[in-house]
């Protein structure tokens, strides 16, 4: 265990401030609102022309190559901060006040909710309807998303769409298990949490969204914010829940593909299925999109973790169920870090879109004069930093597949397999990682 951070009285002061984190909260609302209002600016357009709108709407430019970039990266090196500042919060506990504050049922409960929400954000918001890549489509989306707060605070007790239904904070939490910062109590006992959990019981940093909450009602303030050696959930007694599985799985598929456009033969390799699918099926369009998104973030990914799990089930005890759960172990530190590698690449290679896009926040006229030729723009600052990001993104994917080794060896679910077990599946995930780490150094180098 490192420092405690509390211990600098700034800190604990604020963590201990009735105003914390609410006014920050504020202020995240009043940005997303604005998100919301810059990419109604723009009239629906060709999908032709979606493809430099992302990047030259200002609205789409922060959402998509700012804002998640950063919240990825915030959850994988530091855990949940972005839950304890998201607007989310503050917008289901307004209406949970007025609500009727009936029992959140037992499905949503467990945390199924979010591994369907996440699916169906995923395929259809997302990938179905690009809302990604058309501004107006994004609005509706994190419109859709403020309404689900307001309509889980409505119905449901406590912070319901925080615990039980946001897309984003379960992946949060559980690339918040490797991140180098945890919040623990010391010795308070107040049941205080507005997510239903113990402070005294957090083993992990999965679920807690360290809203200081428990430390503003600990009259003691026995309460600690340490730094802690990388991966300590995961080295430990962590175990996926059968859940987090099925959620990690289209998580997964994700950034298979995110790293996969990195470079082009890697691309088509992933595109040659779907793009079959849908000329059998002469499906085009958004229902393309949907045979595509399926394929990718559903059945890939479900074929990747199920192909291990069977292999290791032959030679062992375990059912297939828990060997999968126990790979999900040694993928997990894969998908965080190689959506913290995306995550860097894509912050990096959108920076010379800003100028224009602050000239131009609506961005239509500098998308039509980009594709007209008219405008260039100017990335001798990508040019000039790209050999540091390619050496830092090989380097995480790197520590990627090194975490593989260290998990199977020290992690007490993947020791308790037999060794023919544990020798399958860790040989599956760090054929995955090395894949992944080959992706990114043939599209970089």
């Amino acid at each position: 265990m490192g420092p405690d951070l509390l211990k600098i009285k700034f800190l604990d002061r604020l963590a201990a401030s009735r105003f914390y984190p609410k006014a920050a909260r504020i202020l995240t609302l009043a940005a997303f609102l604005l998100l919301i209002a810059g990419g109604l600016l723009v009239p629906h357009v060709s999908a032709e022309m979606t493809g430099t709108l992302r990047n030259t709407n200002l609205a789409s430019l922060i959402a998509w190559s700012l804002w998640w970039p950063l919240v990825i990266a915030g959850a994988v090196i530091l855990g949940r901060i972005w839950c304890q500042v998201c607007p989310m919060e503050m917008v289901n506990t307004a209406f949970s006040r007025i609500g009727r504050k009936k029992r959140v049922p037992h499905f949503l409960a467990s945390g199924w909710g979010t591994a369907i929400f996440y699916a169906l954000a995923l395929i259809l918001f997302i990938r179905t309807f690009w809302a990604h890549r058309y501004p107006e489509r994004m609005s509706a989306f994190f419109l859709f998303l403020l309404a689900s707060a307001a309509v889980a605070g409505l119905l449901y007790e406590k912070r319901a769409f925080c615990t039980y239904l946001c897309p984003v904070g379960r992946i949060l939490g559980l690339y918040a298990c490797g991140a180098v910062l945890e919040w623990r109590a010391k010795g308070c006992l107040a049941p205080v949490c507005p997510s239903g959990l113990v402070p005294s019981m957090i083993a992990d940093n999965r679920d807690c969204l360290v809203c200081t909450e428990c430390r503003k009602a600990c009259p003691q303030g026995d309460f600690r914010l340490s730094f802690r050696r990388p991966l300590a959930d995961l080295l430990s007694g962590f175990r996926l829940r059968t859940v987090d599985l099925f959620l990690l799985l289209p998580v997964f598929g994700l950034v298979l593909w995110e790293l996969g456009e990195e470079w082009n033969p890697a691309r088509k390799v992933l595109e040659a299925v779907p793009a079959a699918v849908n000329a059998a099926f002469g499906a085009t369009g958004e229902a393309g999109n949907f045979v595509q998104a399926v394929i990718l973030f559903v059945v890939f990914p479900a074929l990747l973790f199920l192909i291990p799990a069977a292999a290791a089930k032959i030679g062992g005890k375990a059912s297939l169920l828990e060997s999968a759960r126990a790979f999900g172990l040694l993928v997990l530190p894969l998908a965080a870090f190689g959506h913290l590698a995306k995550a860097m690449i894509r912050i990096v290679s959108r920076l010379p879109y800003y100028g224009p896009a602050f000239r131009d926040p609506a961005g239509l006229e500098t998308a039509r004069a980009i594709a007209a030729g008219t405008l260039k723009i100017d990335k001798g600052i990508v040019t000039a930093v790209s050999p540091v990001v390619s050496v830092l993104a090989v380097m995480i994917l790197a520590a990627a597949v090194v975490s593989v080794g260290m998990i199977g060896r020290k992690s007490p679910v993947l020791r308790a397999l037999g060794k023919p077990e544990r020798t399958i599946l860790g040989a599956f995930a760090t054929l995955y990682g090395l894949a992944l780490l080959g992706i990114v150094a043939f599209a970089r180098f």
